[in-house]
């Protein structure tokens, strides 16, 4: 997996902003780069320090605890994915996966998913015996991803009865419910 851009370069705009060196739209025209990502790589460094905007070379696993916590946090604020990616040290890719994930197939579609072809006959040994439990969610991982999912409804609603309300000052003559026509 190719990275758009170096490491070293990252470091260098986070550190010329922070060091108030320049300012983003000063570094976008310097390196031809929209100053919305730059605000992402200063966030990052902000909330995690200049060591996280370093590639990662390494595939890291992710419990889903943690998958359930950056959701949760993205579906109920406000901010956008590369603030939450900043906040927990990850792609804005992943944040905007596991959301999809999570809206798609609930809780269960954020599990680890075991790689490859299965063994003709399953070996009941311990390590299988390991991996069958990884797949399973506790109850308090249940229980909050019926809040989470909720929560997500709740703001759907929310933005549906905004955006009616809207079409409705514009065109007054079409009723949001037909029963008041």
């Amino acid at each position: 997996m190719l990275t758009k851009y170096s490491s070293e370069l990252k470091v260098q705009i986070a550190s010329d902003y922070l060091y108030g060196r320049d300012s983003y739209n000063g570094l976008s025209q310097k390196y031809n780069i929209a100053a919305s990502i730059i605000r992402t790589w200063v966030k990052a460094a902000e909330l995690n320090g200049l060591e996280s905007l370093k590639v990662k070379r390494t595939k890291r696993e992710y419990s889903v605890d943690f998958k359930l916590d950056v959701v949760s946090y993205y579906l109920k604020s406000d901010v956008g994915r590369n603030l939450v990616a900043a906040k927990f040290n990850i792609s804005p890719s992943q944040v905007y996966s596991w959301t999809k994930k999570f809206q798609r197939g609930g809780p269960d579609a954020l599990l680890p998913v075991k790689k490859g072809r299965p063994a003709k006959m399953p070996k009941k040994t311990e390590k299988a015996k390991r991996n069958k439990q990884i797949g399973t969610l506790t109850d308090k991982q249940k229980y909050e991803a019926k809040i989470l999912e909720k929560d997500a409804r709740i703001k759907e609603l929310e933005l549906e009865l905004i955006i009616a309300k809207k079409v409705a000052a514009r065109y007054p003559r079409y009723p949001i419910d037909k029963r008041h026509r």
